[in-house]
């Protein structure tokens, strides 16, 4: 409205000075009107010298404020487009979110008519399920338990199916780490493949990796080395095969150690090649034990039981699980078979394996045969009865080929005392 005033009184012969007083008498000061015709006042003011000089000159009449007539009015029309342009540009934001919604009422049908359209019925939350969700689930947290990550570990999945006892080895928190970490395809499969070309049977597999689980953390090359060095020292295929079937974890010990107990055995019992590979052959597990404990059985079979060298070596040849097992429990063995039955060493070192057998077991059975008068076990006698079938039988043949009697009346005679 403003605007058109001015206009009409320009149009009209009104004199400049009743134009503005007219302007700055209706405006008011807060109006935008009046903020746009008042910026840059300091800008367009001329200084009273040259303000003086300019109206000598060019004889342009000024105002009280030191506008020149046409400064003003190009001031004043500058903000007259302002104030329209910011209008114009607040209308237009007002009308945006109008037309939006008058266009989603205008095609709200066409949404009714989609939903419409879909005939697959959503199913309550009590429905039953067909669908297979066991791959939603929490990320795997750290464990020691190999079920928890068996169905998304390709690795214990192929170990399950080889027959491996995982159960057993989730007590060795870094064989269960490593499992994880392996990969079957690439980490384990050549090293399968060497056992096989071995020897070892596929049904024996599992049994093999139960035992030597970190086999798989083995360079094969090492691996390669530690059968060459067998070879070398003429085992036989037969022999290889055996020594790593019955004790797996032969195969995880350096080349420079296995020599060093070999030439421990050979030289300490005067034993020759083919003796240290019968010995190797029949106790694997003997060359790898414990060397404090291997010295401490042999002082024990040579101080405290008695046994002279040839003696010794005749016991470690066809026994040499007297090493390996208790020292205490082997010399209670023997105090009952030397110092109770009267057995001598040299029935002993002939068949050692009696030292293997419990001393009770032992009592029992003796006391049975001092009852029936048949402890015989002199083998120059009439009704012998060997020391070796004492021990080794079962309990059921023990009555009937031993002691002529029937199991009942052995086991009352165990109730008895």
């Amino acid at each position: 409205m403003i605007s058109r005033s001015y206009a009409f009184l320009t149009l009209t012969h009104c004199q400049a000075d009743k134009i503005k007083q007219l302007v700055f008498r209706n405006v008011s000061k807060s109006s935008k009107f009046f903020a746009c015709s008042s910026v840059d006042k300091s800008e367009n003011k001329i200084p009273n010298d040259n303000l003086k000089k300019c109206h000598v000159l060019e004889n342009i009449r000024l105002d009280n404020t030191g506008h020149t007539e046409e400064s003003r009015r190009a001031l004043f029309m500058k903000g007259n487009e302002n104030i329209k342009g910011r209008d114009d540009a607040k209308v237009s934001n007002e009308l945006e979110p109008m037309q939006s919604m008058q266009l989603l009422e205008r095609d709200a049908h066409k949404f009714d008519d989609a939903l419409e359209d879909i005939d697959e019925k959503l199913p309550g939350p009590l429905d039953p399920c067909d669908e297979d969700l066991s791959h939603i689930g929490p990320n795997l947290t750290p464990t020691y338990n190999f079920v928890k990550f068996a169905d998304q570990s390709q690795t214990i999945q192929q170990l399950v199916k080889l027959g491996v006892e995982l159960y057993k080895l989730e007590r060795d928190k870094e064989v269960v780490k490593m499992f994880r970490s392996l990969d079957f395809d690439r980490d384990m499969k050549p090293h399968i493949q060497f056992l096989h070309d071995c020897g070892i049977k596929p049904e024996n597999l599992g049994h093999f990796i139960t035992r030597n689980p970190k086999i798989f953390k083995e360079d094969m090359d090492d691996l390669h080395t530690r059968i060459r060095y067998l070879r070398a020292h003429n085992f036989t295929p037969e022999m290889i095969e055996t020594i790593i079937s019955r004790h797996p974890p032969w195969l995880s010990f350096p080349t420079k150690n296995i020599d060093l107990r070999l030439s421990y055995f050979q030289h300490n019992f005067e034993l020759n090649g083919y003796q240290v590979r019968c010995l190797t052959t029949k106790c694997p597990k003997l060359i790898t034990y414990d060397m404090r404990r291997v010295k401490v059985s042999t002082f024990a079979v040579k101080e405290e039981m008695g046994f002279n060298k040839d003696e010794i070596k005749q016991v470690l040849l066809k026994a040499p699980r007297v090493w390996i097992r208790s020292k205490v429990k082997v010399v209670q063995s023997f105090d009952y078979l030397h110092n109770t039955m009267k057995l001598s060493h040299v029935v002993i070192s002939q068949q050692p394996q009696v030292l293997l057998c419990r001393r009770s077991r032992l009592a029992n059975r003796h006391k049975f045969l001092v009852e029936l008068k048949r402890d015989q076990y002199d083998p120059t006698k009439p009704l012998y009865v060997s020391p070796l079938s004492l021990v080794e039988s079962s309990d059921i043949e023990f009555c009937n080929q031993i002691a002529k009697a029937s199991i009942h009346v052995y086991n009352e005679f165990l109730k008895s005392f």
